[in-house]
């Protein structure tokens, strides 16, 4: 703009003064002003997908530093705090229930089901340490048999196995938690006898179930009002075989109420 400007200024006569004093300008009307400072602006909240609404979830455990999986997602590591799209309730429906699940090394898994409160979950899982299987009996350190309370009994008959299970955990909604414990000597049973540890606020949703290593399962309780950590005499046992692995079971049925399955053990008397 500027050469085509000079050029028509140089062309026209001396009297136009007014003309060339305006064509000598080297002002430049074509110059814009500098466009205004950008100004940095916070990152906007994640927009939920049609059909859903934005939730919070905090999540601790004792001990922290659980993984967690929530909707088929890796939420993080205890303690969290974000954020996660849900479907939108329906008018007139109770608000969605979710599992979350908490898993760190060397502890039982914990599932824990919640509902959102106010657009946010709050959520803390105590983890039960895993306890390996053993045998319990004599004292190994001084030439006894493992297992066995009488070593002087002759034979295999009136032997007594002191068996203590490993497993266990929290017990929660629709879950089932489970042990396992290892017989290592031969013993036909004579008696049997399941001792249980725990609580439970609500002893009608539990079924628990002992398997035994030839595959027979002993039903211990079937929901009802008694509490079900107790010993219990398992009196179809007699006459099997002991030897090998058994399988303990704790089924919670029902919602709301939760507990804990602190150890659980065996004392067989043998054939």
């Amino acid at each position: 703009m500027r050469k085509t400007l000079f050029h028509v200024c140089a062309g026209l006569s001396t009297g136009a003064l007014l003309l060339v004093a305006a064509c000598g300008s080297s002002d430049d009307d074509d110059d814009a002003p500098p466009p205004p400072p950008q100004v940095a602006s916070a990152p906007a909240t994640p927009a939920a997908p049609p059909g859903q609404v934005m939730v919070t979830v905090a999540a601790n455990s004792s001990p922290p530093g659980a993984t967690v999986v929530g909707g088929g997602r890796n939420l993080g590591i205890t303690p969290l705090s974000t954020e996660v799209p849900i479907p939108a309730p329906q008018p007139g429906q109770p608000p969605p229930t979710f599992a979350f699940t908490f898993a760190l090394e060397g502890y039982q898994p914990a599932t824990i089901n919640a509902a959102p409160v106010n657009n946010t979950i709050s959520i803390t899982a105590a983890l039960a340490p895993i306890v390996p299987a053993q045998a319990v009996g004599g004292d190994p350190s001084a030439g006894g048999d493992p297992g066995e309370a009488d070593p002087g009994g002759g034979g295999g008959g009136g032997r007594t196995l002191n068996v203590r299970g490993g497993g266990g955990g929290p017990i929660y909604d629709y879950h089932t938690t489970t042990g396992s414990a290892t017989v290592a000597q031969d013993c036909v049973i004579q008696s049997l006898r399941l001792q249980l540890s725990g609580t439970h606020s609500y002893y009608g949703d539990l079924h628990i179930s002992l398997r035994d290593p030839g595959g027979a399962s002993y039903s211990i309780a079937r929901g009802g009002r008694e509490n079900p950590f107790r010993t219990h005499s398992v009196r179809r046992a007699a006459g099997r075989q002991a030897r090998g692995t058994w399988q303990l079971a704790i089924e919670d049925r029902l919602r709301e109420d939760s507990g804990i399955l602190r150890g659980w053990s065996m004392t067989i008397t043998c054939r």
